[in-house]
């Protein structure tokens, strides 16, 4: 028996305790109600998201001679390099029905990474919102930002930013909004790294089809059946240097 093999699991107080180091009381105890619906197979959904604004750089990320084997380049609805992506047709038709650009990034002609913007409002598939940003032409929406994981450790995720942010800078756009799922530290890591800064929240409760939405932006409180209701994102003038 390896030594990894023989190692004591954590007690269940440790492991709760890493969670509250990890993510914080609040978050810990909705991700615990999250993990819990999972496990016992409940009708209900809790989803917390943390919203966070990304600055448009001045200048590239990577220097020009990195990465220079890697085209990043638009990727048109219909084209067959998308069926290589680990996204369902309908997903695929839902992004592209509201105006979403892809950009994909390809090795020898194989897709191995992409990212995806919306300019106009983004309408959110993992809950029933539409996230608007003010002023709208300030700041993108990114989202699925995604790179196989056989380059993951390359110069795709760098190239695809370059190219998005070199897209965004000739249309004046300051910043790129997103949401995170809050129980996701790795990825409010990765952003970090980015420079990006967390500027709200909203946590979703569902149940069948009745959804409750509690956000610190407008309308703060809703309580649907059907309905996507617009959670406007205020953005300012331009990043600090």
């Amino acid at each position: 028996m390896t030594a990894a093999a023989s190692a004591p699991r954590p007690s269940l107080r440790r492991r709760l305790w890493a969670t509250v180091e990890e993510l914080g009381g609040g978050t810990a105890v909705l991700y615990w109600l999250h993990r819990a619906f999972l496990r016992l197979r409940l009708p209900l959904s809790l989803k917390r998201y943390l919203f966070v604004l990304q600055p448009v750089p001045a200048a590239p990320l990577l220097k020009p001679h990195r990465g220079r084997a890697i085209v990043v380049r638009p990727v048109a609805a219909g084209e067959p390099c998308l069926l290589d992506l680990p996204l369902t047709q309908a997903v695929l038709d839902f992004r592209f029905g509201q105006g979403a650009i892809c950009f994909g990034a390809f090795i020898d002609d194989r897709i191995v990474g992409c990212l995806w913007l919306v300019l106009g409002p983004y309408d959110e598939d993992d809950v029933r919102c539409r996230f608007v940003r003010r002023p709208a032409a300030l700041a993108s929406w990114d989202f699925d930002v995604w790179v196989h994981p056989d380059h993951r450790s390359g110069f795709t995720f760098g190239r695809l930013w370059d190219t998005a942010n070199a897209f965004l800078r000739e249309r004046g756009v300051a910043w790129s909004a997103s949401r995170i799922s809050a129980f996701n530290v790795a990825s409010l890591r990765s952003h970090a790294a980015l420079g990006a800064r967390v500027v709200g929240s909203a946590t979703y409760l569902s149940a069948g089809r009745l959804q409750l939405m509690l956000s610190g932006f407008r309308p703060f409180l809703d309580l649907s059946l059907r309905r996507r209701p617009a959670l406007v994102i205020p953005v300012p003038d331009a990043p600090q240097a």
